[in-house]
């Protein structure tokens, strides 16, 4: 099987058996499917929505600061990382932690939605042949104008999961191997520049051009949704592969809990996108 840096799928490696893995009593109980990968799948999902539901009320109500975002982000990304390598070492755990987890993932998408929203919004809002004038406007107003961009981030990340879906189950598509290898590797580089960038900013510095919305900014975000995918490739490959193997029940909803971080990870990427291409697209 699959090698992974990734705490959230190491469960599913090899060469220790699954009753090594899990125990034997634990694997008796029964077999790990497709189907109840994707009920388990399911049901986090709308925990998912739920927490994101509640973020985006945070920034709406002002129940938090925008100003705050990054010391919260960062404690949430501590809460899920300690969280990911508990549940990596008791998959089991995962049916109860596992939707929790999700809801926090939703939160933190939620309040980036909300942000990107409103951010988006004052940047269409001064095109007066667009939209109209911005005097006037309010908060909920602008948030309201730049609200159309989560909803085309939530359709094309749909759209990825289908066909990513489509590609694997019917063996185009395989993550492993030489390639498994890099993705990780790139995914490792990828997450430390965001931690980097996160502490840099808690001291007003920040990484120049990739958080920007020039040409740069626009194709790091690019290669950061390439990278979020071939991730959720590599899941559902994972996935598929230990479910061949006779993983145990058990192992569903720690299937579940990965891909749906992984879904989410990828609408983040594709929502930032989305707003650096249509930011640069007024300005120019």
């Amino acid at each position: 099987m699959i090698k992974t840096a990734n705490p959230a799928m190491r469960p599913f490696e090899e060469p220790q058996t699954w009753d090594q893995a899990l125990g034997v009593s634990d694997a008796r109980r029964g077999t790990m499917t497709i189907g109840g990968v994707a009920q388990a799948t399911g049901v986090q999902l709308g925990f998912a929505v739920a927490g994101a539901a509640l973020g985006w009320l945070a920034y709406e109500r002002q129940w938090l600061p925008m100003g705050s975002s990054t010391v919260v982000f960062l404690g949430i990304f501590g809460v899920l990382f300690l969280g990911g390598l508990f549940m990596a070492r008791r998959p089991e755990r995962a049916k109860v932690l596992g939707p929790i987890f999700s809801a926090l993932y939703g939160f933190v998408a939620g309040t980036l939605s909300y942000a990107v929203a409103f951010m988006l919004g004052g940047i269409l809002s001064k095109n007066p042949e667009l939209i109209g004038a911005s005097e006037g406007l309010t908060r909920g107003d602008l948030v309201a104008r730049g609200a159309g961009v989560i909803f085309q981030a939530v359709l094309l990340t749909f759209g990825v999961v289908a066909a990513l879906v489509i590609a694997v189950g019917s063996g185009l598509l395989r993550v492993s191997g030489t390639l498994a290898r890099v993705v990780v590797m790139m995914t490792g580089a990828l997450m430390l520049t965001y931690v980097v960038s996160m502490v840099l900013n808690l001291f007003g510095l920040h990484i120049p051009y990739i958080h920007e919305t020039g040409p740069l900014g626009i194709a790091f975000s690019g290669f950061a949704v390439v990278v979020a995918s071939l991730n959720l490739a590599m899941q559902f490959t994972m996935v598929q592969d230990a479910v061949r193997a006779g993983a145990p029940r058990s192992m569903e909803w720690y299937a579940g809990y990965a891909i749906i971080s992984t879904v989410i990870w990828l609408y983040i990427e594709i929502l930032i996108l989305l707003y650096k291409i249509y930011a640069s697209s007024q300005r120019q």
